[in-house]
């Protein structure tokens, strides 16, 4: 019996751990500085070059050069996970620089992407008739996140129910003859 419990507690372990994880890599998390913030890094990047911080959100823009790829970003907060979660309006645009190509047609604009990123500095650039500055970050790492396609098998599985009838009459009712009383007994 004590076998039995040590293995059903090992198997619960292994499944809770592995669900935790960080999409991105282990060797691309063992560089991240976790005591620098965005919000730090934004308002002085000049103190902050060089580090490696964890960001994502919305591309923006996809600009191909002779150099590379420069991804204009809409940041977005991050859940457990690393993944992109909702728009964080405090903290605005950023880009992302790197030396390889990223087709526009698979990196286009509005996919949401994870990164680890190393501060550059700032970029000034025109965003609706005004200058932006915008924080440049070299890319160590990019994650794309899956499309959420809604021709599926017709239930998207974050917010499906493993049991299509739940809700509806007769599993309504703790027990199949409640429904022949009236509701105030």
């Amino acid at each position: 019996m004590k076998k039995a419990g040590w293995i059903l507690g090992a198997l619960l372990a292994l499944v809770v751990l592995t669900g935790c994880g960080s999409v991105l890599s282990k060797d691309a998390l063992y560089g991240i500085n976790y005591e620098v913030d965005y919000l730090q890094l934004r308002d002085a990047p000049e103190a902050h070059v060089g580090k490696t911080v964890i960001v994502g959100g919305r591309i923006l823009d996809n600009r191909l050069d002779e150099s590379g790829t420069t991804l204009e970003i809409l940041r977005y907060t991050l859940n457990q996970r690393d993944e992109p979660r909702s728009p964080d309006e405090a903290s605005g645009r950023f880009l992302a620089r790197t030396p390889s190509l990223l087709d526009p047609g698979i990196y286009q604009q509005g996919r949401l992407v994870t990164l680890a990123a190393t501060l550059m500095g700032v970029k000034e650039g025109m965003l609706q008739n005004r200058i932006y500055r915008y924080p440049l970050f070299s890319i160590e790492e990019l994650y794309l996140v899956p499309e959420r396609r809604a021709d599926g098998p017709g239930c998207d599985p974050y917010r499906c129910h493993p049991w299509p009838h739940w809700h509806r009459y007769p599993y309504w009712y703790r027990h199949p003859y409640w429904h022949r009383y009236p509701y105030w007994w």
